[in-house]
């Protein structure tokens, strides 16, 4: 690390113009990315349909309706909602082109304000170029770029989190009240949109306990009592209407398993609730076994976070930076929170099986510091190695500038990725899109679409009309389409086909258009509807 990175304490201060042209900067480099996904997206990730029906509740439905009936917390489809009121205002109607939109939107917009306090969180132990350059290679990881794109709450969390971890950072290295009630206002945020948000309240308290035992960093009884209660005060004040009102810390049914798990209670094995892109594993009856596999599922994803070969200079920066962060209590704050978050995602891993990409994000995030220090070390100690064993008389040259050299494994790291970064969102699910597509040109009052994968669904414009009791003649027969998507394995393939009740429906669509049925990835089917599966009430 460089020479102001050994004085840590130092460089929080160290706030400047510099600072926020740099910011600008990152801002201008990410734009362009997070514009050319928007316009490459073909279908935003399923969990946005459950975000667009859960902000339409609102609309309809009272607070304490809206949130108890949802799994969800409520910060991000808050944030839908009030985006999609101007643009529905503009189209004259809800659609589900508009709606996707807000969410991606609002996903646009927080990735770009999450420059700013990732950058100022970064200042806090380490230097100018570490943390421009960490900013701009997470935003630029393929697994990142995707979902700060998509129409997820991940992107909202982030700002949020990392908000609260940058004045935990700063309540801690000067104990100032107004960086601890920032450090509470965003907590409270963080957890109104993703329950772990509420991780930075024991990881602020362990730390300032843990700093009364030395003297250089200890602050008097009445501040430390000052600080702790203001954090606690202003969360609580934050998150509460959302507690109060599901009675309980969270709706999730994977926050309620690990409650159960760590009260003795049996934890539920419904199915449904895995993510798409997680690593999933059967559980043993050993607790052992299964520790094992939640810590290696929990590795694989953060190593794919970081694209697998940017991980290779995540040990060296966090070995190399140790001297200096031992000395820093914003890092040993930091440390107790990824440690914690750790631990939770891993009995998450043994109480439910699996671990998704989207858990481990801010462990990428943060760890990214480490892999642009170690990135931009390396270089350092090879060609100082290399001096000392080699007698050199000639000029110095470009192949032995440690800037060159780590400018040239950024640059490598960062092109790797960009195949990957600048892929079309979700366009392995064109054909659930254009099936939808078909199936809103073709319904008619009455029919309803029977869709495992949601996509074609929602494109139909049925979502809108969920819990609304259509008005269907007694004498009309109304149609069920059933949209089946082929799966690549021909066992599961034949399951999904057999478990979809086609076998007495007649195909309508197929796509790709134009291609045998069998050959074909989305097919549509259509059957006449019954009052069995789909109930209705008819009119005269």
């Amino acid at each position: 690390m460089t020479d102001s990175s050994t004085h840590p304490l130092r460089l929080s201060t160290q706030h400047s113009g510099t600072d926020w042209l740099l910011i600008a900067g990152l801002v201008l480099l990410v734009l362009p990315l997070r514009l050319w996904l928007l316009y490459n997206t073909e279908v935003t990730a399923r969990d946005s349909i459950g975000y667009i029906r859960y902000a339409l509740h609102f609309e309809e439905k009272s607070w304490t309706e809206s949130v108890r009936e949802n799994q969800q917390h409520p910060g991000y489809p808050l944030m839908v909602l009030a985006m999609s009121q101007p643009i529905r205002a503009l189209d004259g109607a809800t659609t589900p082109e508009n709606m996707v939109l807000a969410t991606q939107l609002v996903s646009l917009l927080a990735s770009l304000v999450l420059i700013m306090p990732m950058y100022w969180l970064g200042r806090q132990a380490f230097d100018r170029p570490v943390s421009f350059w960490a900013t701009l290679l997470y935003q630029y990881l393929p697994v990142s770029a995707q979902h700060l794109s998509d129409g997820v709450s991940e992107p909202t969390y982030l700002v949020f989190l990392v908000s609260g971890l940058l004045f935990l950072a700063r309540a801690v290295r000067a104990y100032r009240l107004t960086d601890c009630a920032l450090c509470g206002f965003f907590t409270g945020l963080a957890y109104l949109t993703r329950p772990e948000g509420l991780l930075i309240l024991p990881a602020f308290g362990a730390t300032i306990l843990a700093m009364q035992f030395r003297a250089p960093w200890r602050c008097s009884r009445l501040r430390f009592v000052a600080c702790g209660a203001t954090v606690v005060l202003v969360a609580c004040a934050v998150g509460s209407p959302y507690a109060w009102a599901v009675r309980g810390l969270t709706n999730k049914p994977a926050g309620r398993d690990l409650i159960r798990n760590a009260t003795g209670h049996q934890a539920s094995t419904a199915p449904g609730q895995h993510h798409l892109f997680a690593i999933t594993f059967p559980k043993s009856d050993s607790k052992v076994v299964n520790l094992a596999r939640g810590v290696w599922a929990l590795t694989m994803e953060v190593v794919q976070g970081f694209h697998y070969g940017a991980a290779i200079f995540l040990p060296l920066g966090l070995w190399w930076s140790r001297r200096s962060l031992v000395q820093n209590p914003a890092a040993w704050a930091l440390g107790a929170y990824l440690a914690g978050h750790a631990l939770i995602l891993v009995g998450l891993a043994m109480t439910v099986g699996y671990i998704s990409d989207r858990h481990v994000m801010i462990l990428v995030l943060c760890g990214s510091f480490f892999v642009v220090a170690g990135m931009r070390e390396l270089p350092r100690r090879f060609l100082a190695w290399r001096s000392r064993t080699q007698l050199s008389t000639g000029p110095l040259v470009w192949w032995r500038s440690a800037p060159v050299w780590f400018a040239v494994l950024l640059a490598v790291l960062i092109g790797a990725c960009l195949p990957r970064t600048t892929q079309r969102l979700h366009g392995n699910r064109a054909g659930n899109h254009h099936a939808g597509q078909w199936l809103r040109a073709h319904l008619e009052q009455g029919d309803v679409v029977y869709d495992d994968h949601c996509w074609s669904h929602f494109f139909a414009g049925l979502v809108f009309q969920e819990g609304k009791d259509v008005p269907i003649p007694r004498d009309a027969q109304p149609t069920c389409y059933v949209v089946s998507t082929r799966a690549r394995d021909p066992k599961m393939d034949e399951a999904r086909q057999a478990g979809n009740g086609i076998a007495n429906a007649r195909l309508v669509y197929a796509w790709p258009e134009g291609v045998a049925p069998a050959k074909a990835r989305v097919l549509v089917y259509a059957r006449p509807r019954n009052q069995k599966d789909h109930a209705w009430r008819p009119v005269p």
